[in-house]
């Protein structure tokens, strides 16, 4: 699946948009089922970006509402309150004339279903979730991410591969999210997470909050993954006290 780089991000304010039967409202964030482009940016309609999507399937409604309603219980009420107004869900959603599985603006989600059978899974969407949150975390408190201790925990001989931040190894289709023992070793979980620092933060923060099989075994593996795990728990914890390593830890210990 992909992700839309931080290129799409700039400052957009969410909107009111017309609400359809499936609209809800979870945790004080409104859940938007209904497609047209005033969804999207004003910016992102244009070339290049180019904006396109498709409407969701009526039957994955309630499922995306489980999902995001799983997502949303890991973060406290206020923080939610200050950093997300909405979450969009869509069919498909393209991109530079790729197809995307996730992007955010200044404080809204958009995320891709198309039925779990197409690889849209409830972990897959869930960690969509964390990771394009991560992002406006990041945006919205630089401060609080330690960069240049997280350039420290990776190999002296690590560069990341993708100038453009993460579109370019969309387009190259050098976005896997699986994780890669070699890239562990240099301080990386995934081929996606070796595109860029922010891409890097966000495969971290999507597996902390709902993680892959294996996750916490590869973080008491590898010496340089357990350096970026301090460094991202410490930028959430800054952000809400209420996360610890023991609250990502028992989040592990709940969800298997």
């Amino acid at each position: 699946m992909k992700w839309l780089s931080a290129l799409l991000f700039l400052i957009v304010s969410s909107h009111s948009f017309a609400r359809d039967a499936g609209d809800t409202v979870i945790r004080g964030i409104h859940i938007n089922f209904i497609y047209d482009k005033t969804i999207f940016p004003d910016f992102w309609k244009i070339s290049p970006i180019n904006a396109e999507g498709e409407g969701i399937e009526s039957d994955e409604i309630e499922r995306c509402k489980q999902i995001v309603k799983n997502a949303l219980e890991k973060y406290p009420y206020l923080m939610l309150d200050k950093e997300l107004k909405t979450v969009f869900f869509l069919k498909a959603m393209k991109f530079y004339d790729v197809g995307y599985g996730g992007t955010n603006s200044t404080d809204a989600l958009y995320l891709a279903n198309n039925g779990n059978t197409n690889g849209y899974t409830d972990l897959y969407l869930e960690q969509t979730f964390h990771h394009e949150f991560s992002s406006i975390l990041y945006r919205n408190h630089p401060s609080y991410f330690r960069e240049e201790e997280w350039y420290a925990a990776n190999s002296p001989d690590f560069a990341y591969t993708d100038p453009e931040n993460g579109v370019g190894a969309i387009r190259d289709n050098h976005s896997s999210q699986v994780f890669d023992t070699v890239l562990c070793v240099k301080g990386i979980l995934t081929e996606y997470g070796s595109s860029g620092i922010e891409n890097d933060l966000n495969t971290f923060a999507q597996n902390i909050f709902s993680p892959s099989t294996g996750f916490w075994d590869i973080v008491d593996k590898y010496p340089r993954i357990q350096k970026k795990l301090k460094l991202i728990v410490s930028f959430y914890h800054r952000i809400h006290p209420v996360f610890t390593m023991d609250y990502f830890r028992n989040l592990a210990t709940k969800e298997h």
